[in-house]
């Protein structure tokens, strides 16, 4: 059964990649078929498969719906054998607008159209200082020296909370790990390359998403592990486990679904950005184990503020995550939110879900769903910043914050439930045993 069920997956991978081979081998603009400009110069890259018959014979031709929105410089030919060129575009208004390329030979005093691309969407968003990501990293200053000291001391106190014993249950049977593996660099990211070829998202989009779906395991995770009574010690050692493979996975998945995808270009995997991430992790709940064996009084002054400081940061997070993704929620349309929404949700389904017929204990089971489906949207965002250009990161930069409010918003939701659920019960039982509520 596991053997067809791999055949199957495997022949759905090459019959994918086939027809998007057979779509590019004509033409393509190797920004996507939806464009994001933000500057009031922009530069389109057209590449073809098509070979002049004379050396230059082949010319482009640009089309524009609105003028007033967008204006063409020049179009420059790149190569003197190939017919590859260079469109150099002014904006104007914000709007939306669409393009038509028409490529032609010139056979003679004959002309002939090779090819013709209608309707390339153009989303115009002007920006007067910078870039999208430049724009929306402005933070108070203050906000953050306040925030940090906050998070190293949070990550203390849940240093404060691991138990060795799981440790040595965890070692012994790795099945939560290996779960949260395969969900996290396997599972998730072929979902994400699914569902964004079914909506049919823009080729840089759909990258942003397939990138962030194949992150691994966020900060946040060991948090809600702690409000949802799951297991904070497996959370935090799958996170550090799933950092540190990422360093591995991530370059694997990026070269396979941007070939998938008919992307080409080199991407950079922020090595220094993942170890950073597990050094900040690693650090400070290694001096809060060491408190809890030296200095037991501070352990347990610290174990019990880590709840009220849990939510503060919660919603600090919340905060400064729309604060920063202001501009790119913007351009967020009905596809995109839709894809935020399914991306945390099926990771913890699946998570949950594998836990549960592995016959996992119910923490175990809740650790691995959240661990799942809170995934590190930062290091996606890191990784297609440094891949792309300017315009076609700020479209792909969509995904991971879309991703990343949406699974804040959802984990909030089932935190909401669970509480007003717990207190149901309690309520029940008290009005059962008829004594007074505390």
């Amino acid at each position: 059964m596991i053997r067809k069920l791999f055949m199957i997956l495997l022949l759905l991978f090459v019959i994918l990649g086939e027809a998007r081979k057979s779509f590019l081998s004509f033409l393509n603009i190797e920004k996507a078929e939806t464009l994001l400009f933000t500057k009031t110069e922009e530069t389109v890259l057209v590449k073809s498969a098509y070979t002049d018959k004379r050396p230059d014979s082949s010319y482009l031709v640009v089309q524009l719906e609105d003028p007033k929105m967008l204006q063409v410089v020049n179009v420059t030919k790149t190569s003197s054998d190939a017919a590859d060129f260079s469109i150099n575009l002014v904006t104007g208004e914000e709007g939306e607008t669409n393009l038509t390329i028409q490529l032609w030979d010139s056979e003679g005093r004959q002309e002939r159209l090779i090819k013709e691309i209608k309707n390339v969407k153009i989303k115009v968003l002007k920006q007067r200082e910078g870039s999208l990501l430049q724009a929306s990293m402005f933070i108070d200053r203050n906000i953050l020296m306040l925030i940090l000291p906050m998070i190293l001391l949070n990550k203390c106190a849940f240093g404060c909370k691991i138990e060795l014993q799981v440790f040595q249950t965890v070692w012994k049977r790795p099945l939560p790990i290996i779960l949260g593996i395969v969900t996290q660099f396997f599972l998730m990211p072929f979902c994400g390359f699914l569902l964004s070829q079914i909506l049919a998202l823009p080729l840089a989009q759909a990258f942003g998403f397939i990138m962030t779906c194949t992150c691994p395991g966020g900060g946040g995770g060991y948090l809600f592990a702690l409000l949802l009574e799951g297991d904070v010690t497996l959370a935090i050692l799958m996170t550090c486990v799933s950092t540190l493979l990422a360093l591995i996975m991530m370059p694997i998945n990026s070269y396979v679904y941007s070939r998938l995808l008919g992307l080409s270009g080199i991407f950079h995997v922020p090595v220094s950005k993942i170890v950073s991430t597990l050094l900040f992790i690693l650090i400070p709940i290694s001096v809060g184990i060491v408190i809890k064996h030296r200095i037991p009084e501070k352990a347990n002054f610290l174990e019990r503020i880590i709840r009220p400081l849990s939510f503060g940061l919660m919603f600090a997070g919340i905060y400064l995550t729309f604060r920063m993704g202001f501009m790119f929620l913007k351009t967020v349309n009905l596809e995109v939110l839709l894809l935020g929404l399914l991306v945390p949700a099926l990771g913890l389904l699946f998570g949950y879900s594998f836990a549960k017929v592995c016959m996992l204990p119910l923490p175990f089971c809740k650790t691995v769903a959240i661990e799942s489906g809170m995934l590190n949207s930062f290091l996606a965002l890191v990784i297609i910043q440094l891949s792309f250009s300017q315009s076609r990161a700020d479209l792909a930069s969509v995904a991971p914050f879309t991703v990343a409010l949406c699974s804040a918003c959802e984990m909030l939701l089932i935190l909401l439930i669970y509480k007003a659920k717990k207190r149901l019960v309690l309520i029940a039982e008290v009005k059962r045993k008829r004594i007074p509520l505390v």
